[in-house]
């Protein structure tokens, strides 16, 4: 019988569990990304992972892979509710998700994740090595990028709402609180 090589074992294996999240809210969730920077194992297959856990009812904002490549998202545990948007504005996908479901995302396309009674725990596979997303809430939401001016007449809104918009959507993370 071949001995099996221990010693590789940290080559092949990291416990996502023990990185610090990249982005955390208290009673909301978290959202950790694992790239070849943490894993080194996983740019030799040209991938990236990203888990997201969310506690029930909380919402993961909605935001886009920007960089080439596909999201594959496994729902691990707990169910909720997942939307996606394609390329055209159209909603491509509103549907019940729970444990075992794999959902394809198109390069592009917008995807939202909304936790239910439960909870949610997705993991992600990303078809490239340094993904890049665009959150379209929250403090780094793309949205804060536009003047005040060109948001007000694309959204063909008074200033008064944008104000209000703006303030909405910039000031938590991409992690949403569940309402009460």
């Amino acid at each position: 019988m071949p001995k099996p090589q221990l010693g590789l074992t940290k080559d092949f294996v990291y416990d996502i569990d023990a990185k610090v999240p990249d982005t955390e809210a208290q009673n909301v969730g978290l959202v950790t990304t694992l790239t070849e920077v943490d894993f080194p194992f996983i740019k030799d297959v040209g991938l990236s992972a990203i888990r997201v856990k969310l506690e029930p009812n909380a919402i993961k904002a909605p935001s886009n892979l920007v960089t080439p490549g596909i999201l594959l998202i496994y729902i691990a545990k707990g169910s909720g509710k997942f939307e996606i948007v394609g390329l055209n504005g159209k909603r491509v996908l509103d549907s019940e998700v729970k444990v075992g479901h794999l959902i394809v995302v198109p390069q592009f396309f917008v995807v939202a994740q909304i936790a239910g009674e439960e909870g949610l725990e997705s993991f992600s596979i990303v078809t490239t090595t340094k993904p890049v997303f665009e959150e379209l809430a929250g403090k780094v939401s793309v949205f804060g990028a536009l003047s005040p001016t060109v948001q007000q007449v694309s959204f063909n809104v008074d200033s008064e709402f944008q104000k209000l918009f703006i303030s909405k959507t910039t000031e938590n993370t991409n992690l949403i609180p569940p309402t009460i």
